[in-house]
């Protein structure tokens, strides 16, 4: 099951995605893109991502069974926020 929302841009593409890219090295995850679209993957939540009008769209491929979506949809809108 998959999952999809949106993240208004608080600041340059490019910048937000230098400052995903630097806090998925610090916590051990994978970040690959640019801005206008990648993909990440950290402790069993895979997806990606896509920069267009305005908003982040983040798609959640998968996830771990046990984590809830809310929880899973809190930390990935902090990430992009």
């Amino acid at each position: 099951m998959t999952r999809t929302f949106s993240v208004a841009l608080s600041e340059e593409p490019e910048t937000l995605v230098e400052r995903a890219r630097q806090a998925a090295l610090r916590a051990g995850a994978t970040f690959t893109g640019d801005a206008d679209a990648g993909s990440f993957s950290a402790m069993g939540v895979e997806g990606g991502y896509a920069i267009r009008d305005g908003q982040v769209v983040v798609t959640v491929t998968r996830k771990p069974a046990l984590a809830p979506w809310s929880m899973v949809e809190a930390k990935l809108r902090g990430f992009f926020a």
